[in-house]
């Protein structure tokens, strides 16, 4: 019997850093499914779920108080799962036209690229500036890199995006 002891499991975190992580794991998706019940959307708290998942299966310590009480972590969350919700609803609304990709808005909703450009700047401005704020920058970071993800998922076409994957994972590095 093989026993995975990567970072996919709980198991694997507790086997690398020393600690369980399991009722974290679980909090962290009972709130998200709590707030999809509430809201009727799934995508909403999407990011901020991806962020907890991944800050502690590479076992960064994020307490109970920093996740509900501390205000830039807030702040973190709700920028990160606004552009993360918008970039979603963008790259929905993509339809292919004439061998390319152009979006399609309505009068009543409408998210235009610069209001995801103005929230991604907000972000990156969040996560690199020095302060004495009490986050971890790799906690930090961890925001970034998610919202980087969704971007890059919400903008390239299914070609680019598949091209750079076989890329990643089939040619040889120099």
């Amino acid at each position: 019997m093989i026993i995975n002891v990567g970072f996919s499991s709980p198991f694997g975190a507790l086997v690398v850093h020393g600690r369980d992580i399991s009722h974290s794991l679980r909090h962290a998706w009972e709130k998200w499914l709590l707030r999809w019940e509430l809201e009727g959307d799934r995508r909403h708290g999407e990011a901020e779920l991806l962020v907890q998942i991944i800050n502690l299966t590479a076992g960064y310590l994020v307490s109970e108080e920093l996740l509900s009480h501390h205000p830039q972590y807030e702040q973190l969350a709700d920028l990160t799962n606004r552009i993360c919700y918008q970039l979603g609803h963008y790259r929905k609304n993509k339809v292919h036209y004439n061998g390319s990709y152009s979006t399609v808005t309505s009068n009543t909703d409408r998210i235009t690229t610069p209001q995801i450009e103005s929230d991604m700047q907000e972000l990156v401005q969040l996560v690199v500036q020095n302060s004495s704020d009490g986050i971890d920058s790799n906690i930090k970071q961890t925001f970034l890199q998610v919202a980087k993800s969704f971007y890059y998922s919400a903008i390239c076409d299914p070609g680019t995006i598949n091209y750079h994957i076989a890329k990643v994972l089939f040619e040889r590095v120099p």
